[in-house]
């Protein structure tokens, strides 16, 4: 039995949950466009379906062809909804946490979606997801379970990019995945096994939200200028690797003559100078480990437990990207930068200060350099 007033009532809760964090901009993310693109997506598929869903229970079971059509292709939307809002939750985590997934993945992903689309082309003429009977009634085939199933596939493969980054030790930000799952199997498993109620979209609307606050409060541990993690994530890392004896591969980085920049060039350029630091840093470090801007014109990288190369390695990428930098901008300065670092052991030495090692290190670079150039210039 269908319950109009409680499918109008959770469809509108949705519906208002997404429109309120549509216009509230609450699906930008600072410096992140990809990720808020992927929400952005998601939130659209919400909305639509918040507003077919009441709209197709409301003509089940009406006479006439008009709603007959409406039913067939409402239903034919709803379905074909799944084929954005998966692929834009696993494309989200994936850009998140810097990772790249392979051809192979991405034709995987890529089959299933056209295979759904595909199938939902038949069903329009051949029902085999769902059909219609005479009485304009919506009735559910055994491909209807494909959907579910399928549907899974993009949570949990989400899930597994996620947590399988971790396990190999990538630091990862906080963004806590479980949060989007556990509302959308409730409202998938209700609305499977109790039909004529609408709870998987408003549901999906309560995770999309999840997932948007999650992001947001995130940016604490962004610095506004760079985008670059700042001292409070570095401070996070190193509680986590003390209270579980780790290892911490660290590098410091100070800019060379970042001040003549500055009095020279205008504030406006020293801040260019800093996000093009930061964009060098993030492409050298990639997924190998995350960039942190420290203070003023120091950087420092933290690498992850499966970081392909050493701590010195990294130095000569750096500088070898700098270089590249140098060569091919149009700037009327040239950056540069001092750099130190090395792999400290955590366990058992709670006064242990990183900071204040890695800072030895990469002041000796710098009296090095200052002893061939005029810090003046």
């Amino acid at each position: 039995m269908i319950n109009l007033p409680a499918i109008y009532a959770s469809n509108v809760i949705g519906f208002l949950i997404m429109i309120v964090l549509l216009l509230s901009r609450g699906w930008r993310i600072q410096t992140k466009n990809s990720e808020s693109q992927s929400l952005l997506m998601m939130i659209t598929a919400v909305i639509a379906a918040c507003i077919t869903d009441p709209i197709v229970f409301y003509f089940d079971g009406r006479p006439g062809v008009l709603p007959r059509y409406i039913i067939l292709l409402g239903n034919t939307v709803l379905f074909s909804m799944n084929a954005i809002l998966g692929p834009s939750y696993i494309t989200l985590i994936v850009n998140h946490i810097n990772e790249h997934q392979s051809k192979k993945q991405k034709y995987f992903l890529s089959a299933l979606i056209f295979f759904q689309l595909f199938i939902l082309s038949i069903n329009l003429f051949t029902p085999i997801v769902f059909g219609i009977d005479e009485s304009n009634r919506y009735y559910r085939l055994p491909l209807y379970w494909m959907y579910i199933i399928a549907e899974g596939m993009f949570l949990l493969y989400g899930q597994y990019v996620y947590y399988a980054a971790k396990h190999r030790g990538r630091f990862l930000s906080f963004f806590p995945t479980w949060q989007f799952l556990i509302p959308i199997i409730v409202g998938m498993l209700g609305q499977s096994f109790f039909y004529g109620i609408s709870l998987i979209w408003p549901c999906v609307g309560v995770s999309v939200c999840c997932i948007a606050l999650s992001l947001q409060n995130e940016n604490i541990y962004l610095d506004k200028l760079t985008g670059a993690f700042n001292r409070f994530y570095l401070n996070e890392i190193m509680e986590s690797a003390k209270k579980h004896g780790e290892q911490l591969s660290a590098i410091m980085l100070d800019m060379n003559g970042f001040k003549a920049i500055n009095d020279t060039y205008s504030h406006t350029e020293g801040d260019n100078a800093l996000i093009a630091m930061t964009d060098i840093l993030n492409q050298v470090v990639a997924t190998n480990g995350v960039v942190i801007r420290f203070a003023g014109d120091e950087f420092i990288i933290i690498l992850d437990k499966t970081a392909h190369h050493s701590v010195q390695d990294y130095i000569s990428y750096i500088h070898e990207a700098i270089d590249k930098y140098n060569d091919s901008s149009d700037k009327p300065y040239k950056l540069s930068a001092s750099m130190g670092g090395n792999t400290f052991s955590l366990s058992n030495n709670l006064d242990f200060d990183l900071v204040n090692e890695i800072d030895k290190l990469m002041y000796a670079d710098k009296a090095i350099y200052y002893q061939n150039n005029n810090r003046r210039k």
